[in-house]
């Protein structure tokens, strides 16, 4: 056999062997999200509120606690969230507008909209992180408006809303990147 012959097929066989790994751990990853993302209870949210903002504006805050149990073969990187909040009200006989004839209309008040970054969560693990937004996260908004006009027969009169939570990863050692959006999540309320 002639050197060139040999040095093709020693090449052949190593590209083989290194298309049958990648593919390999391809297919552990996607495998892997899908056990992540496909059983509802390895992503728990938890929304604790502590104050009142039209009470004591300062002392307001909201604490959101998220665990995520890493079920697969390789470390969850990069993690991100994405957060939009929204304060979710009807304005007593608003008069203006489309409408103009009096009618509750409900508005949507943006509070607080921002991303944040999490460190690796290793194979099999499980693990809180909790992200707080206090006062000085907040958007600035009129609460003093929002409390006078909204319509205090509503249940609840005040909602808490994320119009969208973004999850950011990679996994399978960054060749996959997964982006998962939540809409209308429903925080809690007020009153």
């Amino acid at each position: 056999m002639r050197t060139s012959r040999a040095i093709r097929l020693i090449m052949r066989v190593f590209l083989l062997l290194l298309a049958s790994s990648m593919s390999f751990v391809s297919f552990l990853g996607g495998y892997s999200a899908l056990l992540i993302l496909g059983n509802e209870d390895n992503i728990d949210l938890d929304i604790d509120f502590e104050g009142d903002p039209f009470t004591d504006p300062l002392n307001f805050e909201i604490d959101i606690e998220f665990e995520i149990y890493n079920m697969g073969y390789f470390d969850l990187e990069d993690l991100n969230i994405e957060m939009k909040l929204y304060l979710v009200y009807d304005w007593v006989n608003l008069t203006a507008g489309p409408q103009g004839d009096g009618r509750n209309i409900t508005r949507y008040v943006k509070i607080y909209e921002d991303d944040k970054s999490f460190k690796t969560i290793e194979a099999g693990e499980k693990k809180k992180n909790s992200i707080t937004i206090d006062t000085e996260d907040l958007l600035k908004i009129n609460l003093t408006e929002i409390l006078i006009y909204s319509d205090k027969t509503r249940d609840p009169v005040i909602e808490f809303e994320a119009a969208e939570i973004i999850i950011k990863a990679k996994y399978s050692l960054g060749l996959i990147s997964f982006k998962v959006k939540i809409e209308d999540y429903k925080l809690g309320d007020l009153g």
